[in-house]
């Protein structure tokens, strides 16, 4: 029970944070829509334009957020593909992945899809969609 109250405040504190930086949700993620833009729109403030983590400390945050451009080389030269689906989905826990302070954004993705749908449960595949399309462009970030 307590990892549920935890979750919830979490996301809860994720939504005011989003308010106080002015982040707005998207509209839709229509065909125009890509991973870059999610990526621009959502990550760059923490992760940086270029994915290298070489923001300034973002308020809230522990740290630097991650550097992104070399998940494939400490992952043994292998994209991590499916661990980023389940990171950045963020809706189930997962072990040693230490505590999150990254969005939720399989929540924030799925509210956005309620939202275009009129307060129906949302699309499940528009919030997966999003989410791969965002691996899509971290992988080309990747470090030769």
């Amino acid at each position: 029970m307590t990892s549920r109250r935890s979750i919830s405040s979490f996301i809860g504190a994720i939504a005011l944070a989003a308010i106080m930086l002015g982040v707005q949700p998207a509209q839709s993620f229509g065909q125009g829509d890509t991973g870059e833009h999610d990526f621009r729109l959502y990550c760059s403030n923490c992760h940086g334009e270029g994915g290298k983590g070489d923001r300034p400390k973002t308020f809230g945050l522990s740290g630097p957020a991650p550097d992104l451009t070399g998940l494939s080389e400490r992952n043994g030269g292998v994209f991590p593909r499916e661990r980023l689906q389940a990171i950045i989905d963020g809706r189930e826990i997962l072990k040693n992945h230490g505590d999150r302070e990254m969005p939720v954004w399989g929540v924030w993705f799925k509210m956005e899809a309620e939202e275009d749908l009129g307060g129906a449960e949302g699309d499940e595949g528009t919030v997966q969609r999003r989410i791969m399309a965002l691996i899509d462009f971290l992988e080309t970030l990747q470090s030769p």
